[in-house]
């Protein structure tokens, strides 16, 4: 076993055994534990791997992948022969056999549709669904179905369009529909061009394991200004970008569903926002304003600097008047007593790889154009030092008064994840500081030194990309992913207002080997596992790899 690895565990057992002498010894209160049992890294790259899905019939995970030599594409990974033992050489270990790679783009190209890349797929019976991009990707896109039989095989059955850039994907739990989050991002010429197509949900009903030839997609025109639904829009909801209706400027990101298939819930990522969709009339019933995070707390420190010393694990500080604009990406739905809830990780997300320098949307707290308000920062030569706020981007655009001084300081994302009432969308957690305070307690120099974690610092910090709940000997558990941290973090969700850390999951030594920056996460209950226990699926954005991961 690697030393990384090996501190992980010892970490793990000490966070482990702590709180099972909090929860006594009754094996139902035990927090889970994750062993790393299974690997796919041979010959993977990145553009491999970012979503993953399993189908329970083959006993095989399937992964998207989208290179140079495999563009538009997904891959079959058997886990059949997946054992319970840790890995013995965990970082360089590939013990799970390659399957069937199919090219999406052979069978969806036509006169009217050309593959710009795979975005997500999903899985539910034998039925997979995956995401396709149109060229330019500002077009309408498709989602492309085909069917799986006992072992995996895939045969293509139809594409259905739906909105621009379909990104994240969910089944109902009883397969008959399946909701699509069409982000409609800016042109990549948008400099020129102008091009930024509206954001949109679209529904594709699935009848006896048969999508349907359409999708109902839903558009959010009904919430512009002057349409008959203005007045719904809460006035949190971000609208980023000067001149664009709200329509345009809607992206919808990742789809989560309640167990009952009553409601999705869909990320507005940069619109710091979640939509809630009502299936039964396939209507966009309200949208939640995120709200925004107080780094002024105590409990809300942070390390916002990447100036600073890396021989010791960064401080965490805090800073009336700033404030993080939660942005969440992924999200998962979970219910505890009869109550629904939905957790997200608040990455927090830009426009400025699209937008013209003139329209950029970032600043550092350093620039000249920033000027602090005396009375709101009274230290703010002090802040605007390269080792305090200086290196921190900020949204330029919000936090200003009629002086056009700052008076608040917004930056991306809540460097957290969070937990909502389903039906009110009141805020019911947020982990704050813990995830900083973790990643940079539990890496070792070597890792905080490196450039994906410490030039991180002063935007979006370890970046909590994705989640997924899963039950684990009957008790919620959270699995979430640090992108830049290159780990997953488990919580017990059994109080939904005060979840439990169980464990640190981590397989890198060096941040340039092992698995690095997880992106996609599938949980596998312990009824549809090979193994006969739960297993998380990791793929990974860097490195390309998947890792296995089986709980008890």
């Amino acid at each position: 076993m690697n030393l990384l690895l090996a501190s992980r565990t010892l970490i793990a057992t000490a966070a482990l055994a702590a709180l099972t002498a909090c929860g006594g010894s009754d094996p139902d209160t035990t927090p889970a534990k994750a062993t790393l049992v299974g690997r796919y890294a041979q010959g993977t790259t990145a553009g491999m791997s970012e979503i993953v899905a399993y189908h329970q019939a083959s006993r095989s995970m399937f992964i998207t992948v989208d290179t140079a030599g495999m563009p538009s594409s997904f891959q079959r990974i058997s886990l059949s022969s997946l054992g319970t033992t840790a890995l013995a050489n965990p970082v360089t270990a590939s013990n799970l056999a390659a399957g069937a790679t199919t090219s999406v783009a052979a069978h969806v190209n036509d006169a009217g549709f050309t593959a710009g890349g795979v975005q997500t797929l999903a899985i539910s019976g034998n039925l997979l669904a995956i995401a396709v991009q149109a060229t330019p990707k500002t077009a309408n896109g498709i989602v492309a179905f085909y069917r799986l039989d006992a072992q995996g095989n895939a045969s293509y059955l139809k594409k259905v369009t739906v909105g621009s850039l379909p990104d994240g994907m969910a089944f109902t739990p009883d397969g008959s529909r399946l909701v699509v989050a069409n982000e409609g991002e800016l042109s990549v010429t948008f400099a020129t061009d102008g091009i930024d197509p509206e954001g949109s949900i679209s529904i594709i009903a699935v009848a006896n394991g048969v999508p349907a030839d359409t999708a109902t997609t839903l558009g959010f025109a009904a919430f512009n200004a002057g349409g008959s639904r203005a007045s719904e829009l809460p006035a949190g909801v971000r609208i980023g970008r000067s001149g664009a209706t709200v329509a345009q400027d809607m992206e919808p990101e990742y789809v989560s569903i309640t167990a009952d298939g009553s409601k999705a819930h869909v990320t507005l990522q940069e619109n710091n926002a979640v939509a809630v969709v009502d299936l039964a009339t396939s209507r966009i019933e309200r949208i939640f304003a995120m709200g925004h995070k107080d780094h002024g707390l105590a409990g809300n420190a942070l390390a916002a600097s990447d100036r600073v010393s890396a021989t010791a694990p960064f401080a965490l500080k805090i800073y009336p008047n700033l404030f993080g604009v939660y942005m969440p990406d992924g999200i998962a739905s979970f219910s505890v007593n009869g109550v629904n809830y939905f957790i997200t990780a608040n990455e927090g997300d830009d426009r400025d790889d699209f937008l013209p320098a003139s329209q950029a949307e970032m600043q550092r707290v350093g620039h000249a154009s920033i000027v602090l308000s005396p009375t709101a920062f009274p230290n703010a030569t002090a802040l605007k030092g390269e080792t305090e706020l200086g290196r921190l981007s900020i949204i330029r655009t919000m936090g200003l008064n009629s002086q056009n001084q700052y008076e608040r300081l917004y930056m991306l994302g809540g460097r957290s994840f969070s937990i909502y009432n389903a039906q009110t969308g009141a805020q019911v957690y947020d982990s704050g500081a813990d995830l900083e305070r973790r990643a940079y307690a539990t890496l070792p120099a070597t890792l905080l030194g490196h450039a994906q974690v410490k030039d991180r610092l002063d935007n979006k910090g370890p970046e909590p990309e994705s989640v997924v709940v899963g039950q684990v000997r009957g008790r919620p558990h959270a699995f979430v992913a640090l992108e830049r941290t290159s780990a997953i973090l488990v919580y017990d969700l059994s109080n939904p207002a005060s979840p439990q850390f169980v464990q640190w999951l981590q397989n890198t030594a060096t941040l340039n080997d092992g698995d690095v920056s997880p992106e996609g996460l599938a949980f596998v209950p312990a009824d549809q596992s090979p193994t006969g226990q739960a297993l998380l699926l990791a793929g990974h954005e860097v490195s390309g790899s998947v890792s296995v991961w089986e709980l008890r």
